[in-house]
């Protein structure tokens, strides 16, 4: 009898035993499925924690397409020389402001005498040509001289006539007074002048060195006009057109942004499978460079969406987690979270794409959400 009484009081005990662990494990799953996380009300104050409404935001879809600064072929000007020479005089380095006709640089050059003074020979010469072309033309009527005497006498003078015009105009080229040179002032020296206003970009020679024609001796930019160059990839091309409007930055100045227009589209891809735009600053600025990398950002498609402050969300490996008060009472706080959809930022926000969830009286935790979410 008494072991029936012990068998019986045992398997009581085991049975409630099974029963407290149920009773502990229906707890904890019903505590893990609510997601809840609590917060005192003084945790909440000196967690300098915060609460906000979702509110009604346009956003956009965003592309980005990179580029540079540039300034149209009528603002960038190469200084060659027509002819060969030493540097004499060069007064300028990179960085100088330059006003159209200002003098650049002189070369000296001994041929340079030399052509001057063929043409005032041959200028000379054209002289006598002229006046016996003249006197035969007269024989020539008279019946004088015959036609074929007459004939090479105006040959002469109309090869030399020719020949005179084209060293005027080379004299012209090296930017040569003629009239000096027609008094026997010659020079050894010739200059160049700015063609443009600007600012010089470049300088490849120095003083004493010897120009070919076909060195650039220094380069001038008109920066008052400048452009970017964009290349946008084939599959967002059909997404611009002329007078869109961008933002964009100078990835070493990321605190400031820029806003410009697409003035033109190109029409053909290139080898990079991308098309080039031209765009224009809407607002000027002396400090861009000719050559700085920048990054475009094009807006399109705009959708009203309810939004939070990007800090009120948290990245877990599985979702985008949010934390919406559940109720407030007893003096703490408790929060549930959320699985949302979102997008990238935009103006300090993200959207709430699952509208079905969130309520409009519904209030956020707008700060602190990651520590919260990863500490869980």
């Amino acid at each position: 009898m008494k072991t029936l009484f012990y068998i019986f009081l045992l398997f009581c005990l085991v049975l409630m035993s099974c029963k407290k662990e149920s009773t502990t494990e229906d707890k904890s799953s019903e505590q893990v499925s609510e997601n809840i996380i609590q917060l005192s009300e003084t945790q909440f104050k000196n967690g300098d924690f915060k609460l906000t409404k979702a509110d009604s935001t346009v956003f956009y879809e965003e592309f980005k397409v990179t580029g540079y600064v540039d300034v149209p072929p009528q603002n960038r000007a190469s200084i060659n020389s027509f002819f060969s020479g030493f540097v004499s005089q060069i007064d300028l380095i990179t960085g100088d402001e330059v006003k159209n006709g200002d003098l650049l640089v002189k070369l000296q050059n001994p041929e340079f005498i030399q052509i001057q003074q063929e043409f005032l020979e041959n200028y000379s010469q054209l002289d006598f040509l002229e006046t016996e072309f003249k006197r035969k033309k007269n024989l020539l009527d008279d019946k004088v001289i015959s036609k074929k005497v007459f004939q090479q006498t105006r040959s002469e003078y109309l090869s030399m006539k020719a020949k005179i015009q084209g060293q005027q105009k080379t004299l012209e080229l090296m930017n040569i007074n003629i009239s000096k040179v027609l008094n026997g002032q010659f020079s050894e020296t010739i200059s160049l002048y700015a063609p443009i206003s600007g600012k010089i970009s470049k300088v490849n020679v120095s003083k004493g060195s010897f120009v070919e024609p076909n060195t650039m001796i220094m380069e001038i930019l008109d920066t008052d006009h400048i452009h970017l160059e964009l290349d946008v990839f084939e599959k967002d091309i059909m997404k611009i057109k002329v007078g869109d409007t961008l933002e964009f930055k100078i990835p070493e100045i990321k605190d400031e942004i820029f806003k410009a227009y697409v003035k033109l589209v190109g029409a053909e891809i290139g080898e990079n499978r991308s098309v080039r735009a031209h765009a224009h600053p809407i607002s000027e600025n002396s400090n861009f460079a000719v050559g700085m990398f920048i990054e475009a950002h094009f807006k399109h498609k705009p959708l009203m969406s309810l939004s939070l402050p990007e800090t009120a969300f948290a990245k877990t490996d599985q979702a985008w987690i949010v934390l919406r008060l559940k109720d407030q009472k007893e003096g703490s706080y408790n929060f549930e979270m959320i699985e949302v959809q979102t997008s990238n930022e935009q103006f300090g926000k993200k959207p709430l794409k699952n509208k079905t969830t969130i309520r409009p009286n519904d209030r956020f935790l707008s700060n602190g959400v990651f520590d919260l979410v990863a500490g869980e």
